[in-house]
């Protein structure tokens, strides 16, 4: 399958993606517990609007782990004032599995937490995008076995590493938008010196790197150790992007260009095998490609969570 046919094959759900979902707003006053919510998040849990809400009643819709991760952030957002996000499992009233994505905020006053509000989103079907695109890199990899085998024995060296707790680590496909075109522009001589520049570049930026290796056809692989969340690793990565594409410069030729950046995070624990990061990556540098290049993502696969700052001045109308 050629790339373009690849980022064509799932376009149909790309675009039930892209289309609206449900999305409202809602709060929960901390004195009593009591909940409002605007249209959309009654949509959402497939409840009549308007319909009496309870918060114990509420709770039974989520999935047990994903109440569990959501009741262990909300207690600590009340005690710290700093809100987050979460993508959460939830089973409507109606009986159907969905993703919800959940941000959270917390307010004030007089110094005492009185209320969190937030947002509430249905994401499945973004949810089943991530996952045909997985299963599609899975299929016909961008990067080679070769390539797999340079990253998997750092991989797993720092995952069992002795005497060490075991941290959270990143893998990131650099590809170089249009390497065909260019190199049939300006001759292989000149990009072969483009890409030398891009690994020097790589390699400078990242001087701790667990590895930095060519896997395509204008294209690099980076692994490296993470200590922050999905939302970190996609602010590293498009600073990066920035970086890496001043123009390089071969003899009198000028080579501007730009980079689509692919990216994915393996959490310490993760149940998923330890080589699905780089379907992830590949994924994610799909998504880019359908986004037109020059743009960065990162794999926003099941059970993600994201520091985020909520939305502020939230009014939910009543009911």
């Amino acid at each position: 399958m050629t790339s373009h046919g690849f980022i064509a094959a799932p376009q149909p759900l790309h675009e039930r993606a892209a289309a609206p979902a449900s999305l409202g707003a809602w709060e929960c006053n901390l004195a009593n517990e009591t909940l409002s919510w605007t249209d959309g998040v009654y949509d959402l849990f497939g409840l009549k609007r308007g319909s009496g809400i309870y918060r114990s009643s509420i709770l039974d819709l989520y999935e047990e782990r994903s109440r569990r991760e959501m009741n262990q952030l909300r207690s600590k957002a009340i005690g710290t004032g700093q809100g987050f996000a979460l993508d959460c499992r939830i089973i409507a009233a109606t009986g159907e599995k969905r993703w919800m994505r959940l941000i959270v905020g917390v307010g004030h006053q007089h110094g005492r937490p009185i209320r969190i509000f937030g947002s509430k989103q249905d994401v499945t079907a973004e949810k089943g995008l991530w996952t045909e695109l997985a299963s599609l890199a899975r299929a016909e990899p961008v990067t080679g076995a070769f390539a797999h085998r340079c990253f998997l024995e750092p991989l797993r060296a720092l995952r069992y590493e002795r005497n060490r707790e075991v941290e959270r680590c990143a893998f990131a496909i650099f590809q170089v938008d249009g390497f065909g075109s260019l190199v049939e522009r300006f001759g292989k001589a000149a990009c072969e010196e483009l890409l030398r520049c891009v690994g020097g570049r790589l390699q400078r930026l990242f001087p701790d790197a667990l590895a930095v290796e060519r896997v395509g056809n204008g294209a690099f692989g980076l692994l490296l150790r993470m200590p922050g969340d999905r939302l970190y690793l996609g602010t590293v990565l498009d600073g990066t992007r920035r970086l890496l594409c001043r123009p390089v410069s071969h003899g009198a030729v000028v080579l501007d260009f730009t980079l689509s950046i692919g990216g994915a995070l393996l959490q310490p624990g993760g149940h998923r095998e330890q080589d699905g990061i780089f379907a992830e990556a590949e994924a994610a540098l799909q998504l880019a490609g359908m986004a037109g290049g020059n743009c960065m993502r990162v794999f926003d696969g099941p059970v993600s969570t994201i520091r985020a700052a909520a939305a502020h001045g939230f009014a939910p109308q009543g009911g």
